[in-house]
């Protein structure tokens, strides 16, 4: 029997350590395989060219050591934030609820909260990064502009960047995060409405869950195959459906062949390397678990 339950907050250390050492292990992963693209590279290269061996080298000495720990420390932002953001606003907003079937499978995502949640949770984020990042952009802008202002030559398209990076700031701290809020709640929408569409018919994702206390439970195991299944499936269409335009855009410029290879591509590629990056990191989180503890949910 279907039971809906809401996740009331999430415990933000246990989330932030897990999510942060998925995405130092990802990172770790994807480095390797660039390692190995750069190898191949370098092999076909001409024997003479052992300046841009040394380079490839480097940079693929660089890719092991940057990769994962960029990846670590901007996991641990993000998710102690987003974890932080979320227990403040399930008792203004309502949190995200689950259709859980006897406490194993998630069968239904109501899509209301789910899309509210994200929407609202993702434009907080956005918002406190472009306080950050447009100051930055408009002090660049600024000292171009002096820069031209001073220079012998001066470029005069150059002398009214000033003004135009106050005006970029402005676009950028209010446009951007409802940008953000629109593309998220849709997105959201969409991916509760395919998943409780599918779920029933190819199975939710499956957890194995584990009371701490009172409402509170831990996740002791994901299992990989359903949720790299639904998930892949599930993101596939969506991502099918924002890519119609590009789809329209091909044949509308009498390249059919050239639509029909994006298609195909985009639709088997995306579901192949979806399915492999949820299998993995399911994988990861019932491997990390033991030693660095799960994932704790208080649930309603």
């Amino acid at each position: 029997m279907e039971e809906i339950k809401e996740i009331k907050s999430v415990t933000i250390v246990p989330f932030t350590l897990m999510s942060s050492s998925i995405s130092a292990v990802l990172g770790l992963i994807y480095a390797l395989i660039l390692i190995v693209v750069l190898g191949l590279v370098a092999v076909f290269l001409p024997s003479t060219a052992s300046v841009i061996f040394g380079m490839l080298l480097t940079s693929a000495v660089a890719l092991i050591l940057i990769l994962p720990v960029g990846s670590f420390l901007l996991s641990v932002m993000s998710s102690f934030l987003l974890a932080f953001i979320y227990n403040l606003l399930v008792p203004r907003v309502g949190g995200i609820k689950l259709g859980i079937v006897d406490m194993k499978e998630v069968r239904s995502l109501p899509v209301i909260p789910l899309s509210l949640m994200v929407s609202i949770l993702y434009t907080i984020f956005t918002f406190l990064i472009t306080l950050v990042v447009a100051p930055i952009l408009m002090l660049v802008l600024q000292g171009a502009a002096v820069a031209s202002l001073s220079a012998s030559s001066s470029v005069p398209e150059l002398s009214g960047l000033g003004a135009l990076g106050i005006i970029g700031i402005i676009i950028m701290i209010i446009g951007i995060p409802i940008v953000v809020f629109i593309i998220t709640f849709i997105y959201s929408a969409l991916i509760a409405l395919f998943y409780n569409f599918l779920a029933p018919k190819i199975g939710g994702v499956r957890f194995k869950f584990s009371q701490v206390k009172d409402n509170l439970f831990e996740i002791k195991k994901i299992k990989p195959v359903p949720l790299a299944l639904i998930g892949a499936v599930v993101l596939t269409i969506v991502n099918f459906i924002f890519n119609i335009p590009q789809i329209i855009m091909y044949f509308a410029v009498g390249e059919p062949l050239v639509a029909i290879g994006y298609l195909l591509g985009n639709i088997v590629g995306y579901f192949i390397i979806s399915f492999i990056i949820y299998a993995i990191m399911a994988l990861l989180y019932n491997f990390l678990r033991p030693a660095i503890g799960a994932v704790e949910l208080e649930l309603e």
